[in-house]
C-alpha cells in the first residue's frame, strides 16, 4: 500500500523513486554521539588545556598594554532659556526700512547646539582658559595634557610632559608646533566630552568629562559650560551691541550740537532785550527752532539707547543649573580580568573547533585506507 510518506515522485532525470519516511527518533544514538564528544575531549585534554592558557595568557597581556587609571566622571545637568529682545528691536528695523520676516538659520538650536561645543572656536577657548589647580594657576590644556591621561595616545609623551608647555599668550602669536599640539589636546578632549538632552521629554541637558583626574574633570565641565554660555551672549547680542554703539555715537553727536544751539540762542535772547525793531527777532525764532528740534532728536536718541540697554538684558541667555557636579565624583574603574576571561572563553572555542577537525581528519583517513 502506497502512503503519503512512500509516495513515488518523478526525479528531474525521469525516474520514479519513493520517498521513505523519516527515521524515528533513536535516544540510544543521542548518547553515542555524547559519548564519543566525550572520549574525543578527554583524548585531547591537552589541546584543550594548552588553548585555555594560551587564552589567558594572552588576555592578561591585553590587560598589560591597555591598562589605564580609573576614570572619573563629572557631569553638569542645566537648562538653558534663550532670551528675546525683538519687541524693542522691530521699531528700529522699521524705521530703518528693514524687514523682519524670513528665516535664519540659528546654530543654538538642535544639533546644531551640541556639535558647536566640540568646535574648534569653543574648544580652543576652553583650552587657553586660564584655570587654578591645587594652589597653581595655569592654561587648561597644560593641565589637561599632564592630568587628563591623554599623553598614552600620543607617540611623544616624554617630550610633552617634560619639555613641552604652552603659553599663556594670544593664539596669533602660537608657532605652528603649538598649534598642532593644541589641536591635537583639543580633539582629544572633544572626544572626552558627551552632550546631550538629558531626557527626550525634557529640555534639560547634561554636559559630560571623564579624565584620569577628579579635580579637572569637574573643572573641565564648568569651564566648558560657561566658556558656551559667553559665547552664546556676544553671537547673539552682536547686533544690538553694533546699534547701541551707532545710537550712542548720534547721541553724542546731537548732544555737542545741542549745546552749541543752546548757546547761540541764550547770546540771542540777551541782545533781543536792547533791540526795538520785530525783525530783530526772526533769528531768535530760529535759533528756538532748531534747539527744539535738536532737542526732540536728543530725547529719541536716549529713547532708543534705553531700549537697546533692555533688549541686551532680555538676549542675555539664563542658565539654570539643575544638578551640578560634587565630590566625590563617579568613578569608572578598568575592568581587570575581563580580558583573561575573554581569552579562556576564546581558547575553550578554538580547542574544541580544533578537536572536530582533527577528528574528522582521521575519520577520512581511516574510510580511504579501508
Amino acid at each position: 500500500m502506497i502512503t503519503d510518506s512512500t509516495k513515488p515522485v518523478l526525479t528531474p532525470n525521469g525516474e520514479v523513486a519513493v520517498i521513505e519516511p523519516a527515521p524515528p527518533f533513536d535516544p540510544r544514538k543521542l548518547v553515542r554521539n555524547a559519548k564519543a564528544i566525550f572520549l574525543t575531549i578527554l583524548k585531547y585534554w591537552w589541546l584543550l588545556g594548552l588553548c585555555i592558557i594560551l587564552g589567558g595568557v594572552g588576555g592578561w597581556i591585553y590587560d598589560q598594554v591597555n591598562e589605564v587609571p580609573d576614570q572619573y566622571e563629572a557631569s553638569i545637568v542645566f537648562n538653558l532659556e534663550t532670551g528675546s529682545g525683538g519687541s524693542e528691536l522691530s521699531s528700529f528695523a522699521s524705521a530703518l526700512g528693514m524687514s523682519s520676516g524670513g528665516s535664519n538659520g540659528n546654530i543654538f538650536a538642535g544639533a546644531n547646539f551640541t556639535e558647536l561645543f566640540r568646535s574648534k572656536k569653543i574648544g580652543n577657548r576652553v583650552m587657553t582658559t586660564p584655570v587654578t589647580i591645587a594652589g597653581k594657576r595655569d592654561l587648561l590644556v597644560n593641565f589637561y595634557k599632564n592630568r587628563s591621561g591623554a599623553l598614552r595616545r600620543t607617540k611623544n609623551a616624554e617630550y610633552l610632559r617634560n619639555e613641552f608647555t604652552f603659553p599663556d599668550t594670544s593664539l596669533k602669536y602660537y608657532t605652528t608646533t603649538q598649534m598642532s599640539y593644541l589641536d591635537m589636546f583639543r580633539e582629544y578632549a572633544s572626544q572626552d566630552l558627551e552632550i546631550g538632552n538629558l531626557d527626550r521629554k525634557s529640555s534639560f541637558m547634561e554636559l559630560t568629562v571623564k579624565t584620569d583626574s577628579d579635580t579637572l574633570s569637574k573643572i573641565m565641565v564648568e569651564t566648558w559650560l560657561k566658556t558656551m554660555t559667553s559665547f552664546y551672549t556676544e553671537t547673539r547680542s552682536q547686533k544690538t551691541l553694533e546699534l547701541l554703539q551707532l545710537h550712542t555715537s548720534r547721541r553724542d553727536s546731537v548732544l555737542s550740537i545741542l549745546s552749541g544751539e543752546e548757546r547761540k540762542l541764550a547770546r540771542a535772547q540777551d541782545y533781543s532785550q536792547y533791540m526795538i525793531m520785530p525783525s530783530g527777532r526772526v533769528n531768535e525764532q530760529r535759533m528756538s527752532q532748531n534747539t527744539t528740534y535738536l532737542q526732540g532728536l536728543y530725547m529719541d536718541a536716549l529713547r532708543n539707547i534705553d531700549a537697546l540697554r533692555t533688549s541686551l538684558i532680555r538676549e542675555s541667555p539664563l542658565v539654570t543649573i539643575i544638578d551640578e557636579p560634587t565630590y566625590p565624583l563617579p568613578v569608572t574603574p578598568y575592568p581587570r580580568g575581563k580580558a583573561i576571561k575573554i581569552g579562556i572563553a576564546l581558547g575553550i572555542v578554538l580547542s574544541f573547533v580544533m578537536m572536530f577537525l582533527i577528528t574528522t581528519y582521521q575519520n577520512m583517513m581511516k574510510k580511504l585506507q579501508e
